[in-house]
């Protein structure tokens, strides 16, 4: 099992790959046909994707989950403490389903954004360290001064954006040059 593989369960790539194993089988592919496949299938984008690696620290962008639902499926696969940033238009979102895992794997949980409440309100006993930030470089520059070697620094918003206009693609790729910036001042 490699590195990555240690962080995140691999358990829906092992089922796409069993799925195309057997189907060679069935259909009589050659394993060469199946295995060059497997290396062309994208992922989603956005989705639990791996960003960079600062001081032991790996960085992740799920800005796809803008969901409850989602979020959880991401700390279902991480086996790792997490310093969290969340939030956006939380004012109906219901964070209850998120508790447990949260009770498990979240050290700290940086609140980006204006209406914060909701999910300040709701992980208050199940998290010492909650802090609301206004933007993303706030909310990354303290997630690096949060995490300790070995942890992981997750944007998984678990709602919408605030911002009506922006997509989870914008957010993503927010993060993501966020974190890169980090990175290569870190490197000089």
């Amino acid at each position: 099992m490699n590195y990555l593989q240690e962080l995140i369960n691999p358990r829906p790539k092992q089922s796409n790959s069993m799925v195309a194993g057997i189907t060679s089988k069935v259909l009589q592919i050659r394993k060469e046909s199946i295995k060059e496949s497997l290396s062309d299938l994208n992922t989603i984008g956005h989705r639990q994707d791996y960003v960079a690696t600062i001081g032991n620290v790996m960085y992740y962008d799920d800005s796809r989950a803008e969901s409850v639902n989602a979020t959880w499926f991401t700390f279902e696969n991480i086996v790792r403490p997490v310093v969290w940033i969340a939030g956006g238009y939380d004012r109906d979102t219901d964070f209850r389903e998120l508790k447990q895992a949260v009770r498990k794997k979240v050290r700290a949980l940086i609140c980006i954004g204006r209406y914060n409440a909701n999910l300040k309100n709701t992980f208050q006993k199940d998290i010492k360290e909650i802090y609301e930030v206004k933007s993303m470089d706030e909310a990354v520059d303290l997630a690096s001064f949060l995490a300790k070697e070995e942890d992981i620094v997750l944007f998984s918003p678990a709602c919408k954006s605030e911002n009506e206009d922006e997509t989870y693609i914008e957010r993503g790729n927010l993060f993501t040059d966020t974190v890169k910036k980090l990175e290569y001042e870190c490197l000089q």
